[in-house]
């Protein structure tokens, strides 16, 4: 098991209702559960924001040549996808 930190803390009205319903929803065993459940949520938002801006710089500091590159890429992939049957 890891090693967890105590804290002891308030929480707004809005907040410690949203904790409750996760709890009774199921998702969540506890508080402790539904604290770390909140936390991991915030931090895949973060980092999805991290990965767009990094993304965004990165075609922004392209040169034409290797956007000429990107373009060709993308335009083999949407090809490929078109030949493929989701249904079979």
């Amino acid at each position: 098991m890891a090693y967890r930190k105590k804290i002891s803390t308030t929480i707004s009205p809005d907040g410690y209702t949203f904790i409750r319903r996760l709890i009774r929803s199921g998702k969540a065993k506890n508080f402790a559960e539904a604290f770390d459940l909140v936390i991991e949520e915030s931090l895949r938002a973060d980092n999805r924001a991290r990965l767009e801006r990094a993304t965004a710089e990165y075609f922004k500091n392209l040169s034409p040549e290797v956007q000429a590159e990107e373009h060709e890429l993308v335009e083999f992939l949407n090809r490929a996808a078109g030949e493929i049957d989701f249904d079979e």
